[in-house]
């Protein structure tokens, strides 16, 4: 199985120390943020490195799902780049967020719901473009947030003829088991650990969710995808990639 780490990992203001810590640490698969400041990188930089990509689309003041037309249209603007930019760095794949809730827009729940599902659409029409699978990713339990439930959002990507990026912490945090976490329409997975309140982004083995039940669980399914180690210590990553290896 593919084992890669997040920028936002290494990430603490110079991402170029991110790239050569990860690349001296042989890990094979570095995931970048395309958030600001990341948001215009140096292509050739990134080749001359011995790493394979997948991109996560900004989601810093991003929202496919706003009411506002103009947001919505920007939004899509900036996943469009991202999708761009894994074409020309030969990466399948670019995760994205579905939106959320403007402010005082509950009230709308259909209308947000739908402007996601056609920003979506559009996104994805245009990774086929491109060679480029986006996958939407399942969001925490955090206010705001739409598509926080797996099984609906499982759904919705099933019409859509998409795929997942499944992120464990944020599914432990709506109370979702790890038997409840495969889908066939997973193409990437995120990892990361909690204790089921709050989407920390600890090291795996730090909180409560078992890892061991996931990786089997995929590995019977003859998963093909990446396990993105999300955590927030760069100094637990020759650990983790350690303890994921026990599994795999």
């Amino acid at each position: 199985m593919k084992v890669g780490v997040s920028s936002l990992t290494v990430y603490d203001g110079d991402l170029l120390k991110g790239l050569e810590l990860v690349e001296n640490l042989n890990v094979e698969y570095f995931e970048i943020s395309t958030e600001y400041p990341n948001n215009n990188l140096d292509v050739e930089l990134l080749k001359s490195f011995n790493l394979k990509y997948s991109i996560h689309a900004p989601t810093t003041d991003i929202n496919l799902a706003s009411l506002n037309k103009t947001i919505q249209r920007a939004s899509i603007s900036e996943i469009e780049k991202s999708i761009k930019m894994a074409n020309e760095l030969d990466a399948d794949i670019v995760v994205v967020h579905p939106g959320g809730f403007s402010f005082l827009g509950e009230p709308c729940e259909r209308k947000i719901l739908n402007r996601s599902r056609k920003s979506l659409e559009i996104c994805r029409d245009y990774g086929k473009e491109y060679g480029v699978t986006p996958v939407v990713e399942n969001m925490p339990n955090n206010e705001g947030f739409i598509y926080r439930d797996v099984y609906s959002l499982n759904d919705l990507l099933n019409e859509l003829e998409m795929d997942m990026a499944l992120d464990t912490g944020h599914a432990f945090t709506n109370g979702f088991k790890e038997e409840e976490l495969y889908f066939d329409i997973v193409k990437h997975v995120h990892l990361s650990d909690n204790f089921g309140d709050r989407d920390l982004h600890l090291p795996l083995g730090k909180g409560k969710i078992d890892f061991e039940r996931i990786v089997t669980k995929f590995k019977e399914k003859s998963y093909d995808g990446i396990f993105i180690l999300e955590i927030n210590d760069k100094n637990m990553i020759v650990d983790n990639m350690e303890y994921l290896s026990r599994f795999l």
